[in-house]
């Protein structure tokens, strides 16, 4: 509040120095005559033509006559009180001539004369001589000039100068000057033009700033009706500024007719009225009802039309009516944004503030035109005031608006990267299901298995032979040399190795070859110890080795249900892994090779169909990084590449180091032998909701969340490919303070 304070007073004491900074001192003439000789150009360079003009009605006369008549501008509102018309034509039409007698500084001083707002075609003179002209006076037809003109006074010695204007109105209802021109030092007023011309710059480029930003919140917001009629608002009043006042739209457009800029001079005040009480009423429907502001609108639509297809004469005769019309329209703005302020709601300081000052400013300025005075005008620094506080408000606005479409823009993404992971899952899931069943299924064989071994092995336990205490050390033995063996053997390797065993038991010359090789070939013996060779000619050896075997059976049961639980246990935790996602977590240090072989357990039903997948993990440091989402960008690529070679073909994995640019990153490349990605498509498969599957068996958003993950953490990703040889490689940097050694 205390910011808003001293900007206030700020404004209220540069508008009163403005104000009043013309009206200090400003030499008062009469009877046409201005005496310049001791007045202080210095200190005051320029001022307002306000006094007793010498006026001939009827008539373009250099000199005076008996006609001539004294008329004080600008108090006098026109000349149709004083000019009658002989020729019954419209009110306000003909002719006549201003007198004006100017004593020179004693100090020369290069002067000139500001002719900022005429509404008639007009020629004016120093001593006879023509120094400007506004439309053509000989032209019988009516020609509009309203550009305003800077008009050098002639360096002359003769003293007093004799200044004539001569005015010719077909156009208006109001005849004459009913506006002074300004005189003073010609660098001051070239200056002071300057100024107006920067200051309605500064306003037209606010409101176009104002108005493209509310624009975009339009149409990027559910349409948002407040917001495109304060666009078209901050439109039209730019045209109301660039073409009121110092008519800084000539600067721009130097051709422009002046017919047009009148039109749109008026059109831009009419229509700027009705939207910015649709705006208004927009942010306060529930305080009026809105018949009255349709009605309110529809009051100014007849005039704005008439701007635009009636005839100057027409629009300038109705324009006063239509300021007394304005006004209450005015007052139902402010009691709207009264209440608006009393309610406390969202930037009302800012945004109730700025409006108010704004239509205070128009209601001083449409007084003014009413009472036919001319300064001093306050729309636009009323306009300055409401882009200023209007700015502060979208500052703060649109900076929260930044936070919270950020956060609103991670928690999208990582529900993306959910959604994707679970689109992903639904593909993986006969993949995962193939890899717990296989280890499900050996348990449950296994445990079958073991269960009827031990049945037997109960039940033909009184058959067998006790065994002697000094053969429990070669039981033992066998026991252990069996579970030792790790590798099965296949078809023919069983059949060479029980050939093998076969002949050297009858070598030993052993009774039953075949029966005790295919006993020793189950224990997973491949030769024969030497000090095992006594105990096969024994008669006891049969019931041993029986022993030994089933033994040995039940032991290798509960190791392959062991390996399997374990498998099982693996592909679930990889699983955890994948699907696990934080949002709030943080970086840490990964081995990025674990992170891959997590995903590779879980497609290992896609690399047992038909698909090798080939591995080259280099020794690298760990990364910092956030696992869960590096996580979904190993799946989509991986899945991508093994998708696209159709259930046959290599996919290579790479994870190593390298140096960019002297910086160092870690790379993972992801290389397949499918079909290639067509060049026409490559620079879109990033794009988000692109894909090039059937309808229902990809979401387009795989590629897209890898590329916005890896440039989370400032890496990069990179495609190359061609028939037979695609490859996708992301870099991801490191940071030597996050680095570990391993």
């Amino acid at each position: 509040m205390k910011f808003i304070s001293n900007t206030l007073l700020f404004f209220c004491f540069f508008f009163f120095n403005s104000c009043t900074n013309d009206t200090n001192y400003i030499p008062q003439f009469k009877n046409g005559i201005l005496n310049l000789e001791n007045f202080p150009f210095t200190k005051y360079p320029k001022f307002s033509l306000k006094g007793e003009w010498k006026f001939t009605p009827g008539e373009l006369t250099f000199q005076e006559s008996t006609k001539s008549i004294l008329v004080s501008i600008p108090d006098s509102p026109n000349w149709n009180f004083y000019n009658p018309n002989d020729n019954q034509e419209k009110e306000g039409f003909g002719i006549g001539s201003y007198h004006l007698t100017i004593i020179q500084p004693k100090e020369k001083e290069n002067l000139a004369i500001d002719f900022n707002v005429i509404f008639s075609e007009a020629e004016v003179f120093q001593n006879k001589i023509k120094i400007g002209t506004f439309g053509s006076l000989e032209n019988p037809e009516p020609n509009l000039e309203i550009k305003p003109q800077l008009i050098p006074l002639l360096p002359t010695d003769q003293n007093p100068i004799e200044l004539t204007v001569f005015v010719k109105n077909r156009l208006f209802p109001f005849g004459g000057i009913r506006i002074p021109p300004t005189i003073g030092r010609f660098e001051s007023l070239k200056i002071s033009r300057e100024k107006d011309l920067l200051t309605n710059a500064i306003v037209v480029g606010g409101f176009i700033f104002l108005g493209f930003y509310q624009l975009g919140m339009h149409y990027t917001r559910k349409k948002i009706i407040g917001s495109l009629y304060f666009f078209l608002f901050c439109f039209v009043m730019s045209f109301q500024i660039l073409t009121a006042g110092p008519r800084t739209i000539f600067i721009f457009f130097e051709t422009i007719p002046s017919e047009l800029v009148f039109r749109i001079d008026y059109l831009s005040q009419y229509i700027g009225v009705i939207l910015g009480l649709n705006y208004i009423f927009s942010l306060t429907k529930e305080y009026i009802s809105k018949k009255i502001i349709y009605i309110s609108s529809g009051l100014l639509i007849i005039p704005a039309s008439i701007a635009i297809f009636g005839s100057i004469y027409l629009i300038s005769s109705i324009h006063l009516y239509v300021l007394c019309i304005i006004i209450p329209i005015l007052t139902i703005a402010i009691y709207l944004i009264v209440r608006y302020i009393r309610d406390k709601r969202a930037g009302y300081i800012y945004l109730g503030l700025s409006i108010i000052l704004m239509i205070g400013f128009a209601s001083h300025d449409i007084v003014l035109s009413l009472l036919h005075k001319t300064e001093p005008w306050l729309l636009n620094y009323g306009l300055l005031l409401f882009v200023f506080f209007q700015s502060i408000f979208l500052s703060k606005h649109i900076s929260g608006e930044i936070v919270s479409a950020e956060l609103k823009f991670q928690d999208a993404l990582h529900q993306l990267v959910q959604s994707e992971k679970l689109s992903s899952l639904g593909v993986m899931v006969a993949s995962v299901a193939h890899e717990i069943n296989s280890p499900l299924s050996a348990v449950i064989m296994t445990g079958d298995s073991i269960r009827d071994d031990i049945s037997t092995f109960f039940k033909e336990l009184p058959y067998y032979e006790p065994i002697p205490k000094d053969c429990y050390p070669i039981l033992i033995s066998l026991v252990e040399y069996s579970l030792s063996q790790v590798e099965l053997l296949s078809g023919k390797e069983y059949r060479e190795q029980k050939l093998k065993i076969s002949q050297n038991l009858d070598a030993l010359g052993i009774d039953d070859t075949t029966r005790v090789s295919e006993l020793l070939i189950g224990l997973g013996l491949k030769e024969i110890p030497k000090e095992w060779i006594s105990l096969f000619s024994e008669k006891r050896s049969d019931s041993l080795l029986v022993l030994a075997e089933k033994v040995v059976r039940i032991l290798q049961g509960t190791n392959t249900i062991q390996t399997a639980a374990n498998r099982a246990i693996k592909i679930a935790q990889a699983l955890k892994n994948f699907t696990h996602f934080d949002p709030k977590a943080e970086k840490r240090s990964i081995h990025l090779s674990d992170s891959i072989q997590n995903i590779i357990a879980i497609l290992g039903g896609y690399i047992k169909q038909g698909i090798q997948i080939t591995t080259n993990f280099h020794a690298i440091p760990p990364i910092y990084c956030y696992p869960d989402e590096l996580n979904q960008v190993w799946a989509n690529l991986l899945q991508n590449a093994i998708q696209s070679t159709n259930g046959k073909g290599e996919v290579k994995i790479e994870v190593g180091q390298i140096s960019l640019q002297n910086e160092n990153y870690a790379y993972v490349s992801i290389q397949d032998s499918g079909p290639g990605i067509p060049e026409e498509i490559i620079g879109k498969i990033f794009d988000p909701f692109f894909t090039t599957k059937p309808v229902g068996q990809g979401t387009g958003l795989g590629l897209y969340i890898s590329k916005q993950v890896i440039e989370k953490h400032n890496g990069i990703i990179d495609v190359k490919s061609k028939p037979k040889d695609t490859k996708f490689i992301v870099y991801l940097p490191y940071k030597e303070t996050e680095n570990e050694t391993i």
